[in-house]
């Protein structure tokens, strides 16, 4: 099926691109400066085309904001699934969640993913839920190993799942605020250390 943006040969358009490249330009910004500071006059000279421009793609600033958003939770999402593919179907539940979590940590640190969490706030309500369906989507992943888990009989009774998943997730995603790339853990590490927090709390 033609996808909106492509060519009925399935060539990407000039459209497709700009917009593609007013995403990129717009996440840099947000990233370097918050998203209080930046303009889509501001955005449309680091594209360096014409603001006005920006409106045939885009109807707002809050629309280039929700798809910065999207993209981010969508390669985010890629990222997780490869990793848990790399882990092997056949693998414990475990042993992907782990995978998972550190995908999952890996990406928030890249892309400073926590200060976008911190922009949903401040979009409006339609745009706000549209989002916070892509984030529910792709906390299904996690939650459907802990699931999985459950089921194997690999997690002690007496724990509420969604909440554990909560707060796993939560904690890694905020690890962003307080990270230093020269401290003593690296990424994995710190998976290694919530992942034994976790086994030795709610894993037989």
């Amino acid at each position: 099926m033609q996808t909106e943006g492509q060519t009925a040969e399935g060539r990407i358009t000039k459209a497709e691109r700009t917009r593609a490249r007013l995403i990129e330009v717009a996440t840099r910004l947000f990233q370097e400066h918050g998203t209080a500071e930046v303009t889509v006059r501001r955005i449309a000279a680091a594209a360096k085309i014409e603001a006005g421009s920006i409106y045939y793609h885009f109807s707002s600033r809050d629309e280039i904001l929700r798809a910065v958003l999207e993209r981010g939770v969508g390669d985010a999402r890629d990222e997780v699934l490869a990793a848990i593919a790399e882990a092997g179907a056949d693998s414990s539940p475990l042993v992907r969640l782990r995978a998972a979590l550190a995908a999952h940590l890996k990406y928030t640190l890249r892309h400073h993913f926590s200060s976008r969490l911190k922009a949903i706030r401040h979009l409006p309500k339609r745009l706000r839920d549209h989002h916070m369906q892509q984030e529910r989507d792709y906390a299904a992943i996690f939650a459907g190993l802990l699931r999985e888990a459950q089921r194997k009989g690999l997690l002690r009774g007496g724990f509420d799942a969604s909440v554990v998943r909560m707060l796993v997730m939560g904690a890694l995603t905020w690890v962003a605020e307080w990270y230093d790339p020269k401290g003593p853990l690296s990424p994995d590490e710190i998976t290694d250390e919530l992942m034994g927090i976790l086994t030795k709390g709610i894993v037989k």
